[in-house]
């Protein structure tokens, strides 16, 4: 059975160090949050999906494909490229194949990852990336 908690905590814990790295901070989905307009700050939402089974057994592994979605504000006096390039940063922390999570259990792997285009608001510029993941468990 695939655990949510398991893969929401793992991308949490992986978005949070980066922006702790970076000095940015991270708003948490469905957390308060009040940005100030002369900060970058990263926002997390972690879109899970529906759960099939891998076969007709009762005891068939289970897989998901979910979407891990980190949004990148910049303050528009950074200009418009300054979230394209922290997109790019984070790209490199979340590479294709690669496993946020891998336990006997349950493994959460990257499967892509895109950055969509640059939106604006009056005080920040806004890129969207979306990380999609793959999430194995099994039931026996």
């Amino acid at each position: 059975m695939i655990d949510d908690f398991i893969t929401a905590k793992a991308l949490l814990d992986k978005a949070q160090a980066f922006a702790d790295l970076k000095g940015f901070r991270l708003c948490i989905q469905g957390a308060a949050f009040t940005p100030v307009t002369t900060e970058t700050y990263l926002k997390e939402t972690f879109l899970s999906n529906d759960t099939d089974p891998l076969g007709l057994a009762a005891d068939s592994s289970d897989r998901q494909d979910s979407i891990y979605q980190l949004d990148i504000y910049t303050p528009k006096d950074n200009g418009k490229f300054s979230g394209l390039a922290i997109s790019n940063e984070i790209k490199a922390e979340f590479p294709r194949a690669s496993f946020i999570y891998e336990s006997a259990e349950q493994k959460v792997q990257v499967s892509n990852v895109s950055a969509a285009m640059l939106q604006a608001n009056k005080t920040h510029n806004m890129v969207s990336l979306s990380i999609d993941l793959v999430v194995l468990a099994c039931n026996s």
